[in-house]
């Protein structure tokens, strides 16, 4: 007796699949033919059970006609009227369209600078309207500057004399004497004298010290 070898052993196993997927497949195919449908016009077999109520009662036509009368009928008035802006997208709250296209390299129109509001018309100006401001006050005169030289003194020395020069002209004079009619001698001293003015407060006085 020969040895069955290994490919033989293969061919039977494969002989055996293909014998039980054919057994299989009959079986199917005959269980699919029992359960066809009967022929048209051929009697159909009654429900043991019949009576008002029953299965059998409901024709297709009856069932047919129930979800014909459970579905609505509108009338033309019922219809909502569609308008054109119901498709348009809905903005975001807080988005405003600026109306610039993002994709134009333009410089986009600049508004124009506010019209400046013009300054008031300020007091002693033609357009002012409105009380003047009171006038500033009188400056206080200025003395006359000292036009003459001290060259010296001498005398007693409870009335000393001082000696005063004006340009080329020499004279002597005493304390109390009016100079030039503008100044008045005040008070003579050993190297000064005191000068007040002539319309002016007595304390307002220059100190003159001797020329060199």
């Amino acid at each position: 007796m020969a040895r069955l070898t290994l490919g033989s052993k293969r061919q039977a196993l494969t002989f055996v699949a293909l014998g039980v997927v054919l057994v299989l497949a009959v079986v199917r195919w005959n269980s699919g033919a029992g359960t066809q449908a009967p022929p048209p016009g051929a009697p159909t077999k009654k429900a043991a059970v019949s009576g008002p109520g029953s299965v059998d009662d409901e024709t297709p036509a009856a069932r047919g006609g129930r979800r014909s009368t459970s579905s609505k009928v509108l009338s033309p008035d019922e219809v909502p009227v569609i308008d054109p802006k119901d498709f348009d997208v809905p903005r975001v709250k807080g988005q405003s369209d600026t109306g610039r296209d993002l994709f134009d390299l333009r410089e986009p129109t600049r508004p124009p600078a506010p019209t400046p509001t013009p300054r008031p018309p300020m007091p002693g100006e033609p357009n002012y309207v409105g009380p003047l401001p009171p006038p500033p006050p009188t400056p206080t005169p200025k003395p006359p500057d000292v036009s003459f030289k001290f060259l010296g003194s001498f005398g007693p020395k409870d009335r000393p004399i001082a000696v005063i020069q004006q340009g080329d002209e020499v004279f002597n004079a005493r304390a109390g004497d009016t100079l030039f009619g503008k100044f008045v001698l005040r008070k003579v001293g050993y190297e000064s004298i005191d000068v007040g003015f002539v319309g002016f407060d007595p304390n307002e006085t220059r100190r003159l010290p001797i020329t060199p």
